[in-house]
């Protein structure tokens, strides 16, 4: 290889380096440009975007301040509508109340005296037959407590006081009754 060989092949690494340098820096170029451009769209839409704002803006506050005040009126009728409503419920309350109570004497009034005797003798019936129940447990307990005897010793029945009604119902219905079925 000679010096002038060596030389050329230096010089044409070199453009070939120039070549390859020249052709970067134009993609470069380009790719500058685009992005050039595109900021340009950008600023042009912000600037579109920032005058829209400009417009618009204080009107949008204006109405958000509008409905803040509608809010805190709405906010300060709101606690004595409520009272009232409160106080409406409690009056229809004693109204249910008191027609309940009218329904029950309008009831007893078309029933007649022998009805309201009925139902009290009713409840008078299932009170004494709990307190009944209670007792005969009691003593059934004291006596069991003591050892005292054979619960087979007693005549009695433990009756459900559902069972006591149901029987009661049964006698009525065939026109059987006495004194001693309470």
């Amino acid at each position: 290889m000679t010096t002038e060989t060596a030389n050329a092949i230096v010089v044409a690494a070199a453009v070939g380096a120039l070549v390859v340098v020249a052709i970067a820096a134009l993609i470069a170029a380009i790719a500058l440009w685009r992005v050039g451009r595109d900021v340009r769209r950008v600023t042009a839409s912000l600037d579109d975007v920032a005058g829209a704002l400009r417009t618009d803006l204080p009107a949008t506050l204006a109405e958000l301040r509008q409905t803040a005040t509608n809010l805190n009126r709405v906010s300060d009728e709101l606690g004595p509508r409520l009272m009232r409503v409160d106080v409406l419920l409690d009056e229809s309350e004693a109204t249910v109340q008191s027609l309940r109570a009218t329904v029950e004497t309008a009831e007893d009034i078309v029933r007649g005296p022998q009805a309201a005797m009925e139902r009290a003798r009713r409840a008078a019936g299932a009170a004494s037959r709990a307190l009944v129940g209670g007792a005969d447990r009691l003593r059934r307990g004291v006596e069991s407590r003591m050892g005292g005897g054979n619960e087979r010793d007693h005549d009695v029945v433990d009756v459900t006081p559902a069972e006591h009604d149901d029987e009661h119902e049964r006698r009525d219905a065939a026109g059987v009754r006495s004194d001693a079925d309470d």
